[in-house]
């Protein structure tokens, strides 16, 4: 008879599976030792009901239920753990394999963007900067091929959801994306062919396959200074390594441009092309209505809202410091009547309960980017938190819908420069006591409705064609040449 842990690797334990496909299958281990007790109890039961001995079945289903179900759980537990750490020794290789690259000069001239995935769950704004780079591009003769890294696995309507997004519109449809998720498939590619890479994974590969195409570097789509996104460990490491290889860098706003200037990193370091080797540009946010006093005095109750995200791979978002601030605040008496809500968490909806105040958060569903900017007009004042370099448009974006919003400062991103951006930000250091008193600032300052409206003229562009104009491209094309 096959060992249960044995049959657990045969079943769950494949080498060669993708790390997608190993988390589905680890989720089903959850559910066997469940059902499996509760299978044996209903089988005990079904069977003395029918002998007419079912009190004295159903107690000896009790213990041989939960007996069978403790034996099965810890076989399940041990190939589930040994199954976790297969995973996480090989996720990062799996990352970080090369594409399988095949030089041919009889392929289209194409600029190849190196993407990790088209994921329209969490499609939000590096994604929507990706799209439209792609669009401007082609507007400016090239063409243009994204690769993603994973699997493709979108619904037949996809182009049709992306095209909803700010600025993508109709390029989308003409927009060649292929799959090169099976690193055993070529890519073919002319030796000419102008890389950009997405993700610090995509850098690594979109600087192997360089070599494949004997170019020495590729362009770098910096949109996060990235080994912040992680704990420090490997894939941290391999992050911060990313910027050592040859490249060239469009960044993310100033911010993260003057960031990497100040810290001497990728295009900045000492062997590095410097400011030759470097264009920038703002991401566009959702752009809002114009916002009119009588619009702000006329709602029927006063609101906060919060870019909650307690997802793991948020976590620069800082949500249980606005949590500990929004909490201390209301304590304080700060926000009494007010509706409470946030928004962002991917996962649905809900309800949270602040730890002392008792106060709850309720959780926004997400919405289409139209109707996003509307959500934001309902709310008095805003709370976002980014700890990065990079500014985070969803602050931007709340200022421009005229609420009084706190940020938080990091390195060059300090105070002055951001609410000169907008008189709607209150820019606080990252600790729970700033935050909160920025909070009660904010409570105070969202009475004053015509500076509300003043504030929400931000000085950050709210369409594409701005944020990607002619000289931005200029710039951008020339590092591609």
């Amino acid at each position: 008879m096959t060992h249960p842990r044995e049959l657990i690797r045969r079943t769950f334990g494949n080498p060669d599976e993708g790390t997608a496909g190993r988390k589905a299958r680890l989720a089903g281990l959850i559910g066997v030792p469940v059902a499996g007790a509760f299978l044996i109890g209903v089988i005990l039961g079904v069977i003395g009901q029918s002998l007419s001995a079912g009190a004295t079945f159903i107690l000896l289903a009790i213990p041989v239920a939960i007996g069978g179900g403790i034996l099965t759980g810890r076989a399940v537990l041990g190939g589930a753990m040994q199954l976790r750490g297969n995973q996480k020794a090989g996720w990062i290789t799996e990352k970080l394999e090369p594409l399988n690259v095949a030089a041919d000069p009889g392929q289209p001239l194409r600029v190849e963007i190196i993407h990790p995935a088209v994921d329209l769950k969490h499609f939000f704004g590096g994604f929507i900067a990706v799209f439209n780079l792609a669009r401007r591009l082609g507007e400016g003769g090239h063409r243009v091929r994204i690769v993603t890294l994973e699997p493709l696995d979108l619904p037949d309507d996809w182009r049709r959801q992306v095209a909803a997004y700010q600025g993508i519109g109709d390029s989308v449809g003409d927009l060649e994306v292929i799959d090169g998720s099976d690193r055993a498939v070529p890519v073919a590619m002319n030796p000419d062919d102008r890389l950009i890479a997405t993700h610090w994974t995509a850098a690594h590969i979109a600087s192997a396959a360089a070599a494949e195409l004997d170019q020495e570097s590729f362009t770098y789509l910096i949109q996060e200074y990235e080994p912040l996104i992680f704990p420090m460990g490997s894939a941290a490491a391999l992050a911060d390594q990313s910027y050592e290889l040859d490249h060239n860098a469009i960044f993310s706003t100033g911010f993260l441009r003057d960031y990497f200037r100040d810290q001497g990193i990728g295009v900045y370091r000492p062997e590095g092309p410097g400011e030759a080797g470097a264009a920038v540009f703002d991401n566009a946010i959702t752009p809002a209505a114009t916002v009119t006093t009588g619009e702000l005095q006329g709602k029927d109750r006063r609101r906060l809202l919060f870019y909650a995200r307690p997802e793991a791979h948020a976590e620069r978002n800082l949500f249980e410091l606005g949590i500990m601030a929004l909490d201390r605040a209301i304590l304080a008496g700060h926000f009494r009547g007010w509706d409470l809500a946030g928004i962002g968490n991917v996962d649905g909806t809900g309800e949270l309960t602040l730890p002392q105040s008792k106060a709850r958060l309720r959780m926004l569903p997400r919405v289409a980017q139209r109707e996003y900017a509307d959500t934001l007009r309902q709310f008095d004042v805003g709370l976002a938190l980014m700890y990065t370099p990079h500014p985070s448009l969803v602050p931007l974006e709340m200022a421009a819908a005229g609420l009084v919003t706190v940020t938080n400062t990091y390195a060059n991103k300090d105070r002055a420069s951001l609410e000169a951006i907008s008189g709607n930000l209150i820019a606080a250091e990252p600790r729970i006591d700033q935050i909160e008193e920025a909070l009660a600032s904010a409570e105070v300052m969202s009475r004053d409705f015509e500076a509300r409206v003043e504030g929400s003229k931000v000085g950050w562009p709210d369409n594409w064609d701005r944020a990607l104009d002619d000289a931005t491209m200029e710039r951008i094309g020339r590092l591609l040449d």
